[in-house]
């Protein structure tokens, strides 16, 4: 597969998970923000503009009108949720022939839907945040259910995977500096039902643990466990599951330093503990795993987008 194809293939499946996380983010908050005092609210708002990288708009109240112009229909800033949906489409029509009609069809949809004017933003946005994550579910269900699991697939996998991994180690990062770096108050609990409704992660929680809201149990399910989809240890699983196959489909000779970094990235988190976790603190944690996970990006680049093509030449 041409490195072209292989980048637009990979960014296509990033930007749609990135579009999916940053509505899901903006829906749980602005309910959470309406609910609560305005100390409260502000603080929250603080929070999610940190998570959404607009801290340049640190300063601004929040406003219901002001922040979904801002996170969602906002063509200027790129981690809007409009701007990663244009970007998608940009990518899935540069490989328009790798992708199968439907998914295309899907994709030009959700672009249209998300095109002026928004007149219908201003009276539901809520209801309109969940049809957005419906739209993007469909995209990733029609995406497996029509196209051949082959390297274009993967590398959809991979961007998938790669992105949702750095999400989740932001928010978890950003969340417990702010919430266990003060005192404790009444309306914590609304925080953590926030966090895991963050990655949709609440009912599954409660399942393993019962509605027991406990930072430990929480950072332990959102990081550790390995058969959540929207857990840091399943992405880097798919993850590596990925890079294997790519490794495979190609038959690649430059792939050994892949390989060794994404295995040890699964091996630590394979046998963390989250108490020593904890111990040793999770902010050092979460940077240490975040640096593995661009040296991971890197190197993918290094061997399967922007290598010289003399190097993969036989001798």
């Amino acid at each position: 597969m041409l490195s072209r194809v292989a980048d637009s293939l990979y960014w296509l499946s990033r930007y749609l998970e990135r579009a999916e996380h940053t509505t899901r983010l903006t829906s749980v908050y602005f309910d959470l923000i309406l609910d609560q005092s305005s100390r409260m609210g502000d603080d929250r708002y603080q929070r999610l503009l940190k998570n959404i990288h607009a801290t340049e708009y640190q300063n601004l109240p929040f406003d219901e009108e002001t922040t979904i112009s801002l996170l969602v229909l906002d063509r200027k800033n790129p981690w809007s949720v409009v701007s990663s949906i244009n970007q998608a489409r940009e990518n899935a029509r540069q490989v328009r022939e790798q992708i199968s009609s439907e998914l295309w069809m899907q994709i030009n949809q959700l672009y249209l839907m998300m095109s002026p004017p928004y007149d219908a933003w201003e009276n539901q946005p809520q209801m309109l945040m969940q049809q957005l994550i419906q739209h993007l579910y469909l995209i990733g269900g029609i995406a497996d259910a029509t196209m051949s699991h082959n390297e274009g697939w993967q590398f959809m996998q991979l961007g998938r995977y790669s992105e949702r991994a750095n999400s989740i180690l932001r928010l978890v990062d950003i969340h417990f500096e702010a919430v266990i770096g003060r005192p404790p108050q009444a309306e914590d609990h609304m925080d953590w039902i926030a966090l895991l409704k963050s990655c949709t992660a609440f009912e599954a929680y409660c399942n393993v643990y019962t509605a027991d809201l406990t930072p430990a149990r929480i950072a332990e399910f959102l990081l550790l466990n390995a058969e959540f989809p929207h857990s840091l240890h399943f992405s880097i699983n798919m993850m590596r599951q990925a890079l294997k196959q790519i490794a495979i489909i190609t038959q690649s000779h430059r792939n050994q330093e892949l390989n060794r970094r994404a295995g040890r990235l699964q091996s630590v988190l394979q046998f963390s503990q989250i108490d020593e976790v904890l111990a040793d603190g999770l902010h050092d944690f979460l940077k240490g795993i975040q640096q593995q996970s661009q040296a991971i990006h890197d190197t993918v680049y290094q061997v399967y987008i922007t290598f010289p093509v003399v190097e993969e030449l036989p001798i």
